[in-house]
């Protein structure tokens, strides 16, 4: 594969999981052709349901059905045992983020599988490195989205467009957060400190076309919904 080729257009990357779901927030309709769609085994099923073409193939292709493993024969694919340290999807995202290019990595899962694996979905995006102290604007470039969440790692600094009421859940995966800012939420986040087994940052309302919110301490997980 020739990499200055993949990074030539400062592509997005879609990851299809095994648990692709039958539509993302942010719509398949808006995949464009520049962007990179990576399968996870059987998520290439999908990617061909929606008459897309797979840039690469990445597993063990223990549950990849034989039919699609034959059609699509010729693209690049790395298979990895059985047996292994990672997940598929741990792998696919590894593979994108070696590449250095992709503006934005979008895993698309419908979380509705086996807790262990879906949890474990959101832990891996902790690999991914968010510039501190920069406002960010949603949607963050890197996540996961289902059919109506999307899941990412709250930045430091993060602005909310047209996302007046929807909800947002706040879970702390660092001993604690703590939140000096926060603007048009229903439950205010100023001075706020969440420890790591405490669930108050559930569903929070956004209340406002624009919405804000500064972190200062920690890290946190966001589910964003509706």
């Amino acid at each position: 594969m020739n990499l200055s080729m993949l990074c030539v257009n400062n592509n997005r990357a879609y990851i299809f999981t095994n648990h692709a779901p039958q539509d993302i927030v942010s719509h398949y309709k808006n995949i464009q052709r520049k962007d990179h769609l990576i399968a996870v085994d059987n998520g290439i099923r999908k990617i061909d349901e929606l008459g897309l073409e797979p840039f690469v193939l990445i597993g063990d292709l223990d549950s990849i059905d034989p039919e699609m493993l034959e059609k699509y024969a010729d693209i690049p694919f790395h298979q990895h045992p059985t047996e292994k340290n990672e997940t598929d999807t741990e792998l696919a995202l590894d593979w994108c983020l070696k590449q250095k290019c992709y503006r934005e990595i979008i895993i698309c899962n419908d979380m509705q599988g086996r807790f262990d694996h879906a949890l474990a979905i959101a832990i891996n995006l902790l690999k991914i490195k968010s510039p501190r102290g920069e406002r960010i604007s949603y949607p963050v470039p890197y996540r996961i989205e289902s059919e109506n969440q999307s899941i990412f790692i709250l930045p430091d600094s993060i602005e909310f467009n047209n996302c007046q009421g929807k909800l947002l859940s706040l879970i702390p995966l660092s001993e604690k957060v703590v939140f000096s800012w926060s603007q048009n939420l229903k439950y205010p986040l100023n001075d706020l400190v969440i420890r790591d087994y405490q669930s108050r940052g559930i569903s929070n309302i956004i209340t406002a076309s624009s919405a804000g919110i500064i972190k200062t301490e920690g890290i946190c997980l966001a589910v964003l919904e509706g």
